[in-house]
């Protein structure tokens, strides 16, 4: 299992997370790192699949989480064997492979079973098998071609055949008289002579319904026994193994997909979660799990050991730092790097991290950077997307978590990428309004963060339009929608903030607890709406004054 780092921003991602995570992987995949990704934790947001779009960059992967899944720790590279072979075969792959099971398939790779030392033996040791196909009876399932390459025999008279058929084997070790009652008394099946150098009971076999002899010890067997044979159509083989020996090893020429295989393996799927399957595993009485397709197709192993080894996949946050903000399944992975611009507020690591934090208006501003300080200058279309980034999150500067680092930055972004902050932030305030075209669900959703301070619960969202009179329009419907999460996710109080960067103010939609809405002393206008004149940003003006009021107020 290759390891692997995956790049994301925090959910209900904005243009800064996604191009701050896309930039990353590239500037870490410039640097010689291997096996990077960059994804989206959900949905993208319209102005970021615009800008992949309008830069000519393949977007990156949408992931709605990074659960380890089966085909995340399967083994792709393990030993198996076909049903067509024999017994002594798969014995012989059992032995090269050093494997306490192995699993069986045919030749399109639909899984039969699973093969392990214990039910072979119990297979050819069945004693009191009514089938007296056991080790102790006569009978056996195989074809002359596979019984004649496990007895390493030559072919005297007759053709190679392939057809499978159920043979009783008969050991030639008497006198005429009691051979011919011994046969004619009579086989279930087709028999099987086993003789050594005896003619009389080879000219016997031939007066008989009897189709294969095998003649042991590489006994010699005269001119006209074989001519006879061609003409009646019957099989003579010749090995140098004496009679006991041809018992034992004939039995071993049946094709394992007609032995019984174990029907007690746990068969996972590629796409299950390892964190629901990893009891079921580890209790399994086989060493290693098959994993299949859905046309029963096997795809894959999955050995106890894999789900014990250290997940085969690491994260890197970009935005954002804490496990409340992240994408669903980051909390069973190593975080191993962090490149933020926001408060910390992430849980203790293992091991040291990277990680790389500055009071700056936008994540991208701290990744152009990296590109600087790695001597590396990015590509035009990339150099466009880092831009976007610092342009949607200062709100063209206008925010006031803009710093001076913001600027100059942007200016050399600029340069590189051919367009101007100005009519880049221009054209994306055109691409849509997230209220007309969202649900309310969606539109409180998109850029949504989830808070835990002080014992107090609590969402904050953000959404940007350029006309705050559509807001009038769809509040009772995003209030109603915020009051519905409140009472769902058992959260004291949402707000909705929605910024015109253009003109530098917001409104807010409030739903939860009075006495924080009472305390933020926010008036409201004649639409009912709160009124947050000079208010932009989320991060350095609204979450402070959020955790000043909830200090000071008993939960």
């Amino acid at each position: 299992m290759n390891s692997k780092i995956v790049i994301s921003g925090h959910k209900n991602p904005d243009v800064d997370s996604i191009m701050s995570a896309y930039a990353l992987a590239e500037l870490k995949q410039l640097q010689g790192e291997k096996g990077v990704e960059a994804i989206c934790p959900g949905l993208m947001p319209g102005k970021a699949a615009w800008l992949f779009n309008e830069f000519k960059v393949k977007p990156i992967r949408r992931r709605n989480d990074v659960y380890l899944r089966v085909r995340d720790v399967m083994n792709t590279d393990y030993a198996s064997i076909y049903g067509s072979k024999t017994v002594l075969d798969a014995v012989a792959a059992l032995r090269k492979f050093d494997k306490t099971t192995i699993p069986v398939i045919e030749k399109d790779g639909t899984f039969l079973g699973i093969l392990s030392p214990v039910n072979l033996i119990s297979e050819l040791l069945n004693i009191d098998s009514k089938s007296d196909s056991s080790l102790t009876g006569r009978s056996v399932v195989s074809s002359i071609k596979k019984i004649a390459n496990t007895l390493k025999a030559e072919f005297l008279s007759g053709e190679i055949n392939s057809e499978l058929k159920t043979y009783d084997m008969f050991v030639a070790a008497m006198s005429l008289e009691f051979f011919d009652k011994h046969v004619k008394a009579a086989p279930d099946h087709e028999p099987v002579v086993i003789v050594g150098d005896r003619p009389e009971i080879h000219l016997r076999v031939l007066q008989n319904d009897i189709k294969l002899i095998i003649i042991t010890g590489n006994c010699p067997v005269e001119k006209a026994v074989i001519e006879l044979a061609n003409v009646k159509g019957v099989t003579i083989l010749r090995t140098k193994y004496d009679s006991a020996t041809v018992i034992r090893r004939v039995k071993f020429s049946t094709p394992v997909r007609n032995i019984t295989l174990r029907s007690d393996a746990v068969v996972l799927s590629p796409n299950d979660m390892v964190h629901d399957i990893k009891y079921k595993v580890m209790a399994a009485t086989t060493a290693q799990c098959p994993v299949c397709d859905h046309d029963g197709k096997l795809i894959g192993i999955v050995a106890k050991a894999n789900l014990t080894a250290p997940p085969p996949m690491k994260m890197i946050f970009v935005d954002h730092n804490e496990l409340s903000q992240a994408i669903p399944g980051a909390e069973e992975l190593p975080i191993v790097e962090v490149v933020d611009h926001h408060r910390i507020g992430m849980r203790p690591t293992v091991e040291p991290i990277r990680y790389t934090c500055d009071v700056v208006g936008s994540t991208c501003t701290i990744v152009a950077n990296m590109f600087k300080n790695a001597g590396i200058e990015p590509s035009k279309s990339t150099a466009g997307l880092i831009l976007s980034g610092i342009v949607t999150d200062t709100l063209l500067f206008q925010s006031p978590t803009t710093t001076e680092l913001d600027k100059t930055t942007a200016k050399w972004l600029e340069k590189l990428a051919g367009v101007k902050s100005d009519k880049l932030m221009a054209r994306l305030l055109e691409i849509d309004s997230p209220l007309a075209t969202m649900s309310a669900h969606n539109a409180i959703n998109s850029d949504c963060k989830d808070y835990n301070e002080n014992g107090w619960r609590f969402a904050l969202s953000q959404l940007e339009e350029t006309n705050l009179s559509i807001v009038y329009k769809h509040k009772d419907k995003l209030h109603a929608e915020l009051q519905r999460r409140v009472t769902a996710d058992k959260l004291d109080f949402f707000g909705l903030m929605i910024t015109d960067a253009v003109r530098g103010n917001s409104v807010l939609l409030f739903a939860g607890n009075p006495q924080i809405a009472s305390a933020l002393h926010f008036k409201k206008n004649d639409h009912g709406v709160l009124m947050m004149p000079g208010v932009l940003s989320r991060k350095k003006q609204f979450l402070p004054l959020i955790l000043s009021i909830i200090s000071e107020l008993p939960k």
